[in-house]
């Protein structure tokens, strides 16, 4: 702690001693020591599915879709015991169909297999470098079956996986995804469909029941995912959680939902971290993950995302959010489609109003989020090499957390309770005590929880 003038600081952040201040505990999670041993215990004791060896049998003709490459260690441990099942089910390889997903929007399709694909499955033995393997072209339309028509939306899959007698999805989740984007019923519903499937998928309705809570028990978006899945005929799920380095955390197999539903739940434990209030006047969040230092005005767009229109936001309406800003921008699709969305707009009201209806980009899909967290909240960017660029996509920015801090006061007051949230993009605040230890209606003697 340090004194400027009248004014005392805490020298962490420079934040006002007068505030009551608080901070997450960073969310860590241990790799499996053992992953093909995990993975392979998963297979043979499946979640509320028969095993591979029971689903299919010599005739069965298998196609197996995977939401990327598999060259990473968690898709080719998973590969190498779903392969190993199937080759007891006594299942020739010429019967077994790799079906790799189409990459992200940003990412032009390229109708060949991703270099590196065949020569990582011919490191699994012979079995699997007989297999066939294609890369999914959502601009072939010789390739797509029609399975109707789903809350508006077309649903147009890959063949392989519409006509194959076993279809099986397989995939990795980062710890920080978002978990209604991720999963094997994604992998299928997103990953092997048509254009027109994709652009539908990204327009704005699909983002505003994370803006507003919905009627239903899945978002719009899962459960379109979920009935893409099912009619294309979805059997079996492996799905692996990793960390930022690629290392698995869990592996889990059966039934598509309940991988799904499983690897969600365990997401969102391992990043929440415990805090003593329901809600706070002031949140700093760090626009960094777990692992890396400093962070973008580009991370900060996303860590404000998160803080203002997670599930249970901790911070209360119409509080300051502050964001230091530690590294230069990336040059990134996704990053100018953003910084143009916001920039070319007066307001983030004007934001919302043009983007609202249309299928967005990436960049431009983070864009109208915050939009519609620059409504609830005052975020303030802190970092002296982006203040011009802060304001011009509707930021506030001062020069230093010091400078976010006054500016913090004049929506909080002087002595508000203020939250540092560490690593704020894989961590997630929660709140699961009581605002007092005793309940008021049966104890005479009120103890409220700490306070800093």
């Amino acid at each position: 702690m340090y004194e400027e003038g009248r004014r005392f600081f805490i020298s962490s952040y420079s934040l006002p001693a007068t505030w009551q201040i608080e901070q997450t505990d960073i969310a860590t999670a241990a790799p499996l020591a053992a992953i093909e041993e995990e993975v392979e215990t998963r297979l043979s004791y499946p979640t509320n599915s028969l095993p591979l060896t029971e689903l299919c049998g010599a005739s069965t003709d298998v196609v197996i879709v995977c939401d990327g490459a598999p060259t990473d260690e968690a898709r080719l441990a998973i590969l190498r015991g779903v392969l190993s099942h199937l080759e007891r089910a006594g299942i020739a390889p010429d019967q077994v169909t790799l079906l790799i997903a189409a990459p992200s929007d940003e990412v032009p399709a390229d109708a060949e297999p991703p270099h590196g694909v065949s020569a990582a499955l011919s490191r699994l033995g012979d079995y699997a470098g007989r297999i066939r393997i294609f890369q999914h072209d959502p601009e072939d339309v010789r390739e797509l079956d029609d399975m109707g028509n789903f809350e508006g939306v077309p649903l147009t899959i890959n063949y392989r996986a519409a006509e194959a007698d076993l279809l099986i999805a397989i995939y990795a989740m980062h710890l920080d995804d978002d978990a209604g984007c991720a999963g094997s019923c994604a992998t299928v519903t997103l990953g092997v469909v048509g254009t027109p499937t994709r652009r539908e998928l990204r327009t704005t309705r699909f983002y505003d029941d994370r803006i507003e809570p919905s009627a239903h028990d899945l978002p719009l978006f899962q459960r379109v995912m979920r009935e893409g899945a099912r009619r294309a005929g979805l059997m079996f799920a492996v799905g692996a959680l990793v960390d930022a380095g690629g290392r698995a955390l869990a592996i889990r197999a059966g039934a598509p939902a309940n991988v799904d539903d499983a690897l969600a739940d365990l997401a969102h434990t391992l990043r929440e971290s415990d805090v003593d209030a329901p809600s706070y006047d002031v949140v700093l969040a760090e626009p960094h993950w777990s692992g890396r230092a400093g962070g973008s005005l580009f991370d900060a767009s996303l860590a404000a995302i998160h803080i203002s229109l997670g599930r249970n936001p901790i911070l209360m309406r119409g509080g300051p959010l502050i964001l230091p800003i530690e590294r230069h921008e990336d040059d990134s699709a996704p990053a100018r489609a953003f910084y143009d969305a916001l920039a070319n707009a007066p307001s983030p009201e004007s934001v919302i109003r043009q983007l609202q209806g249309r299928s967005l980009h990436t960049g431009e899909a983070r864009a109208y989020l915050l939009a519609h967290a620059m409504q609830r909240h005052h975020l303030i960017v802190a970092g002296p090499q982006h203040e011009r660029l802060a304001r011009d996509i509707h930021f506030l920015s001062s020069s230093s957390v010091r400078e976010a801090a006054e500016l913090a006061e004049n929506f909080a007051g002087a002595h508000p309770r203020a939250l540092i949230v560490r690593h704020a993009l894989s961590t997630t605040p929660v709140f699961r005590g009581s605002l007092f230890a005793s309940d008021p209606f049966e104890d005479r003697e009120l103890v409220p929880s700490r306070w800093n």
